[in-house]
């Protein structure tokens, strides 16, 4: 189907109509008439509530910089919406062109209307760009691909891969629960149906009911179980630059800040080291991709006078990694807060854990129909009665409210949602253009 690329993205826009359909039979049928692109790609499935685009980070860069063409699948994007197909290689990431995504959204789209026409349901967005990522690590011949499930696993549109280098689980928290279930167990059951029989699973948990699901699941399916466990790994420092850490014994140094990073990467690292015989990476090399391995708003410093961070905590165990890494990187500063949140989210949870570290919070509003109101989430913030509470109506206004209050010293945190980030001014090096006046 014939589009230029401001049609292609209204054609994806548009599907998003059809909502969340969890299942995977549409998704089937889209990509058997595109002639099944994801079988001829190796790939690496990961799945989890935290740590998912981090850990794909490490995977992707690490790779890159062993000479592996590594094609990544990212969703949600926030920055552009090119980032949410790109390979990384020896010269860094590189996102899919304009010129490419046009074209291929215009092939799956044609499978698309085709199917409407035999009867079925229209694909949903997620199945959309699932099948042009497919196409496009094809078209690239990636040797590798870094596979993110959007939500849960088992009836996730990535789940329909079948040739699965290993299939990764990150730490599962309480996340999505109108979906996946109202518990670890059930939702940790959700995550672990992208392992398959006999197949490979590297796991991270830190809730036993978790671990105990996936266990079973990979004793039923006679899958080989790696667990990544916090007793290998230690952190010896940590500051705005990032972590220095040690697991089983070897020291890595990541430029990504935060507690959590030292686990992302350690869980990585355990990827790399149980695929060894199909891709024999360089210790060394792996000690640079790890080094090297960047991805955008996970407590990512943004600007220097004054000192702001901003993370995509957006749920329980996210605050609670938020909170432990600023104790210790923000420690004897004043933090004041910009938190915005979907309403879908356990957003009560989050200003909990939030509250004893912040010294003033403004709320401000998500974007979209899911996000909260400002002035609804400050009603919440002002019950915690030792946080002072102000609302913005934009994220732009409520960053600026934040600095006229920041002393020297002081720091700023934004926190509740990525997609907080896409709606703030940047320049091209990725640094925050604030402009209060």
């Amino acid at each position: 189907m014939k589009m230029n690329y401001d049609e292609a993205r209204q054609y994806i826009k548009e599907a998003s109509k059809a909502g969340i359909r969890p299942g995977l039979s549409c998704m089937r049928e889209l990509c058997r008439r595109l002639e099944n692109p994801q079988d001829d790609l190796k790939i690496i499935h990961i799945a989890g509530t935290n740590g998912k685009g981090s850990t794909a980070a490490y995977l992707s860069s690490i790779f890159g910089v062993n000479g592996y063409l590594t094609g990544r699948y990212v969703s949600p994007t926030v920055f552009c919406y090119e980032e949410c197909i790109q390979y990384e290689d020896m010269d860094g990431v590189h996102y899919i062109d304009k010129d490419l995504l046009t074209e291929l959204i215009g092939e799956v789209a044609e499978a698309a209307e085709a199917m409407v026409k035999d009867g079925w349901q229209h694909p949903t967005t997620f199945e959309l760009e699932t099948a042009v990522s497919f196409l496009a690590f094809c078209r690239w011949q990636c040797r590798v691909v870094i596979l993110e499930a959007g939500m849960g696993g088992r009836e996730d549109a990535t789940n329909v891969v079948s040739h699965v280098l290993a299939s990764v689980i990150t730490p599962v928290g309480l996340d999505h629960m109108a979906w996946l279930g109202d518990t670890i167990a059930e939702i940790a059951g959700e995550k672990a149906g992208i392992i398959k029989a006999k197949g490979k699973v590297i796991s991270f948990q830190t809730e036993p009911a978790a671990r105990a699901v996936i266990t079973s699941v990979c004793r039923k399916k006679q899958a080989e179980l790696t667990e990544v466990s916090e007793e290998d790994m230690s952190l010896l420092s940590m500051d705005e630059n990032g972590c220095v850490f040690s697991y089983c014994g070897e020291n890595y140094r990541t430029g990504m800040t935060g507690i959590y990073q030292m686990k992302n990467a350690s869980l990585a690292i355990g990827v790399c080291r149980s695929l060894k015989e199909e891709f024999p990476l360089e210790p060394e090399r792996i000690m640079v991709g790890v080094k090297e391995a960047y991805w955008r708003g996970r407590l990512e410093r943004v600007c220097t006078d004054p000192l702001i961070y901003v993370d995509g905590a957006h749920n329980e165990s996210g605050a609670r990694a938020l909170a432990d890494s600023l104790k210790e990187l923000l420690k004897g500063r004043k933090i004041h807060g910009v938190m915005g949140v979907f309403r879908d989210k356990e957003y009560e949870k989050i200003v909990s854990i939030m509250s004893p570290l912040l010294t003033d919070i403004v709320a401000v509003p998500a974007p979209g129909k899911r996000g909260l109101p400002a002035a609804d989430l400050k009603a919440v913030w002002e019950r915690e009665k030792d946080v002072p509470a102000e609302s913005a109506d934009s994220v732009e206004k409520g960053l600026k409210k934040a600095i006229i209050k920041c002393e020297s010293g002081d720091a700023i945190v934004m926190f509740g949602s990525l997609s907080l980030l896409g709606e703030l001014h940047w320049k091209n090096s990725g640094a925050l253009l604030i402009g209060i006046m």
